[in-house]
């Protein structure tokens, strides 16, 4: 494993952890860990004529620009969380009937990535706080299953976001990390609710 590879893993993987752990409590810094985490493996997907070190460069100063605009627009959580839970859900999707390669890097399933995550913002506001806690878990899943791609080559198609759920451990990885961490998140929502209330 090259060193992008190692870093790019450690960077994804404790984005993944942090955000199944505190993303209902914190989430104005998960949308900052999302943003970094963001920015810095789409300079790893898309930079791969840089050097290493001018990658590790920009990937770091991409992911910060992106996670300082990802904690800016904290006022529209409940968009940003519908727009993350409908995202993650046609990852799902794509990888659990294997359409994420369907060719040109699959346009079509970019199509539907994006508009599921525009349906998604669309209706998070009307799912209520709620939103926050499957948001959260599943994206917070996936990143844990993508660092652990990227470290430990778990038969996951990193380098393509699309097909990266496609084969059978990874998607029971990701459900499985993302019940426990919605389990978990949600617990601690409705002890919050009931001591505030």
């Amino acid at each position: 494993m090259d060193s992008n590879g190692l870093i790019w893993g450690i960077i994804v993987l404790a984005t993944g952890i942090f955000v199944c752990a505190y993303g209902n409590i914190l989430f104005r810094f998960v949308l900052a860990f999302i943003g970094f985490a963001i920015g810095y493996s789409l300079v790893m997907w898309l930079g791969g004529s840089l050097s290493d070190a001018l990658q590790i460069v920009v990937g770091l100063v991409v992911g910060g620009i992106f996670a300082a605009i990802f904690y800016s627009v904290f006022r529209f959580a409940l968009y940003i969380a519908g727009g993350l839970l409908g995202l993650v859900i046609m990852l799902g999707i794509l990888g659990l009937f294997k359409l994420g390669g369907m060719g040109l890097n699959s346009v079509v399933g970019w199509i539907l990535v994006v508009a599921a995550a525009g349906l998604g913002a669309f209706f998070g506001n009307r799912l209520g706080d709620m939103v926050l806690v499957l948001a959260t878990a599943l994206a917070g899943a996936y990143f844990v299953v993508l660092g652990l791609g990227a470290l430990f080559s778990l038969d996951v198609e990193t380098g393509n976001p699309l097909a990266m759920l496609g084969a059978g451990f990874t998607l029971v990885l990701f459900l499985t990390i993302a019940l426990i961490s919605g389990l978990a998140q949600y617990q601690a929502f409705s002890f919050r609710r009931r001591v505030l209330h």
